[in-house]
């Protein structure tokens, strides 16, 4: 559907540009977000001071963002008086924002937990960690590029995505619990690294909510409406929750 303004130019092509700027600045969020969970990774595993408050700084212009893109949604939503998938789309994006919050917090919550240096008790437990970094953030990108691009099966890809990071927090659980049984002068960084996972897996948790968000945006359809790539839910791991539950 294609309208003319008085002077001849294309309204609709205006209106889809400004929410072209919505789901850049959604995407740009996201990269800060992404930045404070790899960040936060690397000094919780290396005790790295300063890496840790520059995690920490990045909270401030993480709530900018959040509030910003907020504001610009209703604001689109007063201006332009959406219908069908563009209305779908502002509406994700609030939501979406709202889960990259989440996903920043719990890097700036890992960027906290840090014991000056304290060695990991077992080398293999840093490399899962890493991995399971990796993963998570990987599919946080291509749940946020899905949104962006309109890519329903892109986006549905990342709830398979999700059973990897499962399964490298399950073993990461094992490794540590089996660790701090045998006591010893690393249970406090080991006990942060436990907790440490657990906030990886919720950043996975999360880039599947965008996920979702994305497919709702581009194609109307809801969770319940299409089946289901990822295998049953599991029982959270006990321990205190982050900043962001």
């Amino acid at each position: 559907m294609t309208g003319e303004s008085a002077d001849g130019g294309h309204m609709v092509d205006e209106e889809r540009r400004e929410i072209v700027d919505l789901k850049r600045h959604v995407a740009e969020m996201t990269q800060l977000a992404l930045g404070m969970v790899a960040d936060g990774t690397r000094a919780l595993l290396t005790a790295d001071q300063e890496l840790s408050r520059s995690v920490i700084s990045r909270d401030a212009p993480l709530d900018r963002y959040d509030l910003n893109i907020e504001i610009e949604a209703i604001h689109l939503v007063a201006m332009l008086q959406p219908e069908g998938a563009e209305l779908r789309t502002i509406e994700a994006a609030i939501k979406i924002a709202n889960s990259v919050d989440r996903i920043g917090r719990l890097g700036f919550d890992l960027g906290r937990y840090i014991v000056p240096a304290a060695e990991s008790a077992d080398a293999s437990v840093r490399e899962l960690f890493r991995s399971m970094d990796t993963r998570a953030r990987e599919m946080v990108v291509e749940a946020s590029e899905s949104f962006v691009r309109g890519d329903a099966a892109r986006a549905k890809a990342v709830f398979a995505m999700d059973d990897a990071v499962d399964a490298l927090h399950r073993e990461i659980q094992g490794k540590i619990i089996g660790l701090l049984r045998q006591g010893g002068s690393a249970t406090d960084r080991l006990a942060f690294e436990l907790l440490g996972a657990r906030h990886l897996e919720r950043v996975a948790d999360n880039a599947c909510k965008i996920a979702e968000k994305a497919v709702y945006a581009i194609t109307g359809e809801r969770r319940s409406e299409y089946p289901r790539t990822r295998g049953p839910e599991r029982p959270a791991a006990n321990g205190p929750g982050p900043k962001s539950e």
